[in-house]
């Protein structure tokens, strides 16, 4: 009898741990005015998988099983610009509650994320200087071309706006040396937002454990890659592998221009861009010219469909890492598309952020 009722018991704590367990990889929307059948994705930015279900009764639940505080987008799904909305958060290894109104998904409540709560506060605190920052933008694109002054006003107004929104991510940073959104704050600005020397000083002042976190280890390659490529410098060599698994190393191309493609399956000016780089490596291949695509995917099937559906003929080759791999560290890459025109010699001609800038460079080259 004794060991029946001390079975019994050992069965209930195990069923009370399994509910746990499955209570916490649970994310569940609740939501306000979404139709019966409205499609939801949901994709973890990590390694960009995605999973999707329906909304019924404004209900919906996902079952995501992570070993670590992960970052996640919910949106429905898009077949207009009205259509657009999403919400980012961090999902951490507890049940996770987002009520959201349809069209507010940006605005929605989260409950059940330390780190989520932490990225709010930041979030809070830069969003009456971004709002600002996006009224400026506004208004200097609506001045005409020739109204030098003031553009050059708003401009300089706009770069004291973005300072100024640095300067809180780095008091966050400051304020809470062990919070894990700490960590994760400095690698994204770690790039391109702040000098080396305050990164440095940043990541010294950082928990010991944050240091050693994934993140920690990314601001670590950032701080030792110190690298300052620009254009006049010989271009940086590197190896990696092509989706067949071949193994390319950029000096081997010297004797050619080099066009140097930073890009990713979900950066849609990227993708725009592709039909235009398509365009030239067909008019000039014969000429000297080739592209060596870096891709900053993390996932391989979605790297291979993309170049398989873009008719991307031309080399490409990724570490899988996202914008923390070695490479796109080493140039500095904090958007995308960046390109790098290399002349035959390894020097970097051009550096290009954005899109619409290429074909007029190409035509100066080889017509």
């Amino acid at each position: 009898m004794k060991n029946y009722i001390l079975l019994s018991i050992s069965f209930i704590i195990f069923l009370i741990s399994c509910n746990n367990r499955n209570d916490n990889s649970k994310i569940v929307l609740i939501t306000t005015n979404f139709p019966d059948s409205t499609l939801i994705y949901l994709t973890n930015i990590e390694n960009e998988t995605k999973d999707s279900g329906y909304i019924v009764n404004n209900f919906l639940e996902f079952t995501i099983d992570i070993n670590e505080p992960t970052l996640f987008c919910i949106t429905p799904i898009i077949k207009t610009r009205a259509d657009i909305d999403y919400c980012y958060f961090w999902k951490e290894n507890s049940k996770l509650t987002i009520q959201a109104e349809k069209g507010k998904l940006k605005q929605a409540t989260i409950e059940g994320s330390k780190i989520q709560k932490q990225a709010e506060i930041v979030r809070d605190a830069k969003a009456i200087l971004e709002n600002k920052l996006d009224s400026l933008i506004a208004i200097y694109n609506a001045l005409p071309a020739d109204n030098v002054d003031e553009r050059l006003a708003l401009r300089k107004e706009g770069e004291e706006i973005e300072n100024a929104i640095m300067n809180l991510d780095v008091d966050y940073i400051k304020n809470n040396p062990n919070e894990l959104y700490s960590i994760i704050t400095l690698r994204n600005i770690a790039i391109s937002s702040i000098p080396k020397e305050l990164t440095k000083e940043l990541y010294a002042s950082l928990n010991p454990k944050l240091q050693g976190s994934k993140y920690g280890l990314v601001v670590k390659k950032i701080i030792e890659a110190n690298t300052e490529v620009k254009v006049g410098d010989t271009a940086i060599n590197f190896q990696l592998h092509d989706i067949y698994g071949n193994l390319v190393e950029l000096k081997k191309f010297e004797g050619k221009y080099i066009l140097l493609d930073f890009w990713a399956s979900n950066c849609g000016p990227c993708r725009i861009e592709n039909p235009v780089l398509l365009r030239n490596y067909k008019a000039y291949r014969d000429k000297g010219f080739e592209i060596i695509g870096v891709s900053l995917d993390k996932n391989k099937i979605i790297w291979e469909n993309t170049v398989k559906s873009d008719s991307m003929i031309w080399i490409t080759v990724s570490d899988l890492k996202g914008f923390d791999g070695d490479v796109p560290i080493i140039y500095n890459i904090n958007m995308i598309p960046t390109y790098f025109l290399i002349n035959p010699e390894g020097i970097i001609l051009e550096k290009i952020e954005g899109r619409g800038q290429l074909e007029d460079k190409l035509k100066k080259i080889f017509e």
